[in-house]
């Protein structure tokens, strides 16, 4: 999970300075809590603001994915239109392509290992979620 937070931080504008400053610490208590140093850890409140102010989501991803389950955005439809849903739809199937090239490279041999089952799950994970968007859009944009 460590991994997955620092990635998450990673990917937030302005870096971990910013974040270090949306969450009012400094940055040497930032990398307390992102490398677990001191016994210090975040709390689900600070990963959930940091996932709303950024607009991220690997932390709520991951935590889905370990429980086997896929969750998404709703879609804002005030601020939505044919050309964003058009954008979704690409989205999936990029994401869908990239986790069938997967199988397909990873059959290749006959058998999955372990690394293999777990690249390909979290590959499944984010296709789903990506049609599970697309679909919710669909439905708002289309709905009186």
């Amino acid at each position: 999970m460590k991994q997955t937070i620092i990635g998450m931080i990673e990917k937030c504008t302005g870096g971990k300075p910013a974040v270090a400053g949306f969450l009012g610490l400094s940055e040497q208590a930032l990398n307390n809590r992102l490398y677990q140093t001191k016994g210090q850890r975040f709390t689900d409140e600070e990963l959930i603001a940091i996932e709303q102010e950024y607009g991220v989501s690997d932390w709520s991803d991951e935590i889905n994915r370990r429980l086997g389950k896929v969750s998404f955005a709703v879609p804002n439809m005030d601020e939505f239109d044919h050309t964003e849903l058009s954008t979704l739809q690409l989205q999936e199937l990029a994401s869908r392509g990239m986790l069938f090239e997967k199988l397909n490279e990873f059959l290749a041999d006959g058998v999955l290992t372990s690394v293999e089952k777990s690249i390909l799950r979290k590959l499944l994970h984010r296709s789903q979620t990506a049609t599970g968007k697309t679909i919710e859009a669909t439905i708002a944009l289309h709905s009186k």
